[in-house]
């Protein structure tokens, strides 16, 4: 009996000494700490770039081209004096309208023609504009009318007209020139006759395409 006893002692004692120098050989310090492989080390989530903002909005602002609106700039007068001069002072008086609009007479006035219109010669002369321009469109619904009257100094004076020269100038409202009506040169070479004292009017009309029609002589208007 005692000598299991003692086996068995002994057996434990030389377990312990087994198992203590184990732990004398095992050095943690000296343990060489196994890496994992690059391959297999997790990648580090990378922060996406956010894409640059939109460029600010451009208010575009859209340019209306102005519509050209053409009008009668000025009218110059030219009449042919046949074998009987206009003599001064009597006097003459000259308006170009818009059949259109007839309330628009004085528009292109002339009063104060005084001078003496000598024998187979020809006058010029301007109607200056006394209110606003005509637009060319109101021209050419109808047609224009110019009266020319006669006011003799002496009862017994006359004048022979043997021709008037309408020169017309169109406009836009920035001073350019219409590009094919900028100047227009109506010839009434119908426009022929005497005035005096009972008939002192000379009417000279003409259609929207400003072709002469008539030129008569009348007592009244």
């Amino acid at each position: 009996m005692k000598k299991v006893i003692f086996l068995s002692l002994l057996t434990v004692l030389v377990i312990s000494a087994a198992q203590a120098q184990l732990k004398q050989q095992v050095d943690k310090s000296k343990v060489k700490k196994i890496e994992t492989p690059k391959e297999l080390k997790p990648v580090p989530a990378t922060q996406e770039t956010p894409p640059p903002p939109p460029p600010p909005a451009v208010n575009k602002t859209t340019t209306t081209e102005e519509v050209p609106v053409y009008a009668l700039t000025s009218v110059r007068v030219k009449v042919k004096t046949g074998n009987d001069n206009k003599e001064f002072p009597s006097k003459v008086h000259v308006n170009l309208l818009a059949l259109s609009t007839p309330a628009n007479w004085r528009n292109y006035n002339q009063v104060n023609l005084t001078n003496e219109m000598r024998i187979n010669s020809e006058t010029e002369f301007w109607l200056p504009l006394e209110g606003p321009p005509i637009p060319l469109a109101t021209f050419q619904t109808s047609g224009l009318k110019m009266t020319m009257t006669y006011y003799p100094n002496f009862f017994a004076d006359a004048w022979k007209i043997e021709g008037i020269t309408l020169i017309l100038e169109f406009k836009d409202q920035k001073g350019n020139l219409h590009p094919t009506m900028g100047y227009k040169t109506i010839v009434f070479s119908n426009a022929y006759g005497f005035l005096n004292g009972d008939y002192r009017h000379m009417i000279c009309i003409t259609d929207g395409s400003f072709n002469p029609h008539t030129a008569v002589i009348k007592n009244a208007l």
